[in-house]
Parts: structure tokens; C-alpha cells; sequence
């Protein structure tokens, strides 16, 4: 079983953010566990089985990722049109590390072989 810990620190207060039913632990619980948080962090317990897709989700904050027993992943894109969320893309990533991610934005690659976010039609907030 692929296990993922995930540090989310928080960014202040957030004027436009994502919609509370996509939060992480609301929309993916299944797969989410809060190990702590308070006003400075986030920390989660991800579990994804192999073979699993988690349910579209956003992380409010930036994310940090420690992963353990890694396995080949995919990162989904989506796209919302008409109030729906609509799948755009998939890729294989590299050596089974996820990006931070989000039910509605675009992620890209930066030279340092981190993850960082793009521009998307998935909202005017991006």
C-alpha cells in the first residue's frame, strides 16, 4: 500500500480559496486522516492502495510530501466547465511521486524537480 504523509502549512487566512466540499479530508476521506492541526499546520495521513483513484480533491495550503513506499502514479488534470468537473489529461509520473495537486489546477515541473501551479481555465482564482 502506497503510504504518503503530508505537511500543509498554512498561508493566513485565504480569500479565495477552494470550495469546502473539495477539501482534502471532506471529499477524500476515505484516504485523508488528520494527524494534527492547528493555525500554523496541517499534517495528513494519505493512503492510496494500488490501483486506487482518489476522489477529486484540492489542498487549501502549500503542501509538503514525505512519501514512503512510493509506486507508480498518475495525476489527473481537470478542468471545471459549466459547474462540472471534467477530466483534461492524464500522465505518468516519474519514479511514483505525486505533485502537490488539485482537483482544478494545472501542475507543472520546475527545474528544481519540485511541482509548482499554472495558470488554468479552471477558475479566475488561480
Amino acid at each position: 500500500m502506497k503510504l504518503m504523509l503530508v505537511a500543509l502549512v498554512l498561508s493566513g487566512t485565504v480569500s479565495a480559496g477552494p470550495a469546502p466540499d473539495l477539501d482534502a479530508v471532506v471529499a477524500a476521506p476515505g484516504n485523508h486522516k488528520i494527524l494534527l492541526e492547528n493555525d500554523q499546520v496541517r499534517v495528513l495521513q494519505v493512503e492510496v492502495a494500488p490501483g486506487e483513484t482518489e476522489p477529486v480533491h484540492e489542498h487549501r495550503w502549500p503542501s509538503v510530501l514525505h512519501i514512503q513506499d512510493a509506486q507508480p502514479s498518475v495525476d489527473i488534470s481537470y478542468e471545471l466547465r459549466g459547474g462540472n468537473l471534467v477530466e483534461i489529461g492524464r500522465r505518468a509520473l516519474p519514479g511514483g511521486r505525486p505533485p502537490p495537486h488539485s482537483g482544478c489546477r494545472d501542475r507543472v515541473p520546475m527545474p528544481s524537480g519540485t511541482w509548482a501551479p499554472r495558470r488554468s481555465a479552471c477558475s479566475a482564482s488561480n
